[in-house]
């Protein structure tokens, strides 16, 4: 069976990380419906799913052994009809995310059927046709880089619908701690018992990232929890490696105070790989941190963040203290300035 979905990751436009009560009424999308909440390690909050019907094309990769075609280029698409499911996630209060994705399931008859069929399966698109599990998910991974992208599967637009839909929520000041910006994470999965387990984790760009998943028979709601788990870690580092960027370390201390303070005090506590990722899926994060190593990363740039933090804060209680002892008179009246 083929997985195929698509995470969008941002921070909220709130001043503060909402509280639990806060995040259950923001992330309430369905009437009826109930949000499904977690407290540790890492307080987390995931909406109801919902479900879109889709009648479009799933691009295809280019076929095994032809080495003249190119895994970015329009090597044919097939139709399909089913539904996506989508919803809204939040981390910690802070870090939001629109995530959809579905299975992607032979049909046993060769033509389009009714609706009713396809809505008795949910969560799943059927091609009309042959269903070519590698070529679906190598074509589904590169569709954004395709010329003529019209018609086909569009995972992202489905994303950001449950990213709006909390965002028009009431009650969120629109002044986020820090300034960031997103991350999409395109992933396809293929889940076969007889296959061996593997994971690829590539960056396209500065904001864009692709996610390969060969797994056992595992349910494909896992499989995007575990996505949404990994987009979580790869926003904090990308958001943070930017941070350090702009502190101007070494140049000036004040400024990079102001840069990095909010790093410590909304961003660090997050991180948690694995949180959310089921046993039978934690060899993804055993391949990663091997082989790009993302804690130790994390790691690195958690510990550089605080001795800036450490370092700056005795430079200024140094200075202040020069200032006293060439001053007394100050500490004797009490002056407001200290």
């Amino acid at each position: 069976m083929l997985i195929v979905g698509e995470i969008h990751t941002a921070l909220l436009p709130h001043s503060r990380p909402l509280t639990p009560e806060e995040a259950r009424a923001a992330l309430a999308l369905a009437v009826g419906e109930s949000v499904t909440q977690w407290t540790r390690p890492v307080p987390h909050t995931a909406s109801p799913t919902l479900l879109h019907g889709i009648d479009c094309r799933l691009p295809l990769g280019p076929k095994p052994g032809n080495r003249h075609s190119d895994a970015d280029g329009d090597n044919g698409s097939v139709r399909a009809v089913g539904t996506v499911c989508s919803r809204a996630v939040l981390t910690g209060g802070h870090l939001l995310q629109g995530s959809a994705w579905t299975a992607v399931a032979p049909q046993d008859r060769p033509r389009r059927m009714p609706w009713s069929y396809y809505l008795a399966r949910p969560g799943t698109v059927h091609p009309i046709g042959n269903l070519e599990a590698g070529r679906l998910a190598e074509g589904f991974l590169h569709a954004d880089a395709r010329k003529h992208r019209a018609g086909l599967l569009d995972t992202a637009a489905i994303a950001r619908h449950s990213i709006r839909d909390v965002l028009s929520r009431p009650g969120l000041d629109q002044r986020p701690p820090i300034k960031t910006g997103s991350t999409r994470l395109r992933w396809a999965a293929i889940a076969d018992p007889g296959a061996k387990a593997a994971v690829a984790f590539r960056l396209v760009g500065t904001d864009r990232r692709r996610l390969s998943i060969v797994a056992g028979a595992v349910e494909p709601e896992r499989i995007a929890s575990a996505a949404e788990d990994l987009a979580v870690h790869d926003w904090l580092l990308t958001a943070v490696t930017a941070r350090i960027a702009l502190a101007k370390i070494g140049e000036d201390r004040r400024h990079t105070l102001r840069m990095l303070r909010p790093v410590v005090d909304h961003l660090m506590h997050l991180w948690s790989p694995g949180a959310r990722t089921t046993r039978d899926l934690q060899f993804m994060w055993d391949t990663l941190e091997r082989r790009p190593g993302l804690t130790r990363q994390w790691n690195t740039m958690s510990g550089r963040v605080r001795a800036q933090i450490d370092y700056g804060s005795a430079d200024l209680a140094d200075k202040v203290l020069t200032i006293i002892e060439q001053n007394p008179q100050l500490l004797q009246r009490g002056d407001d300035r200290l």
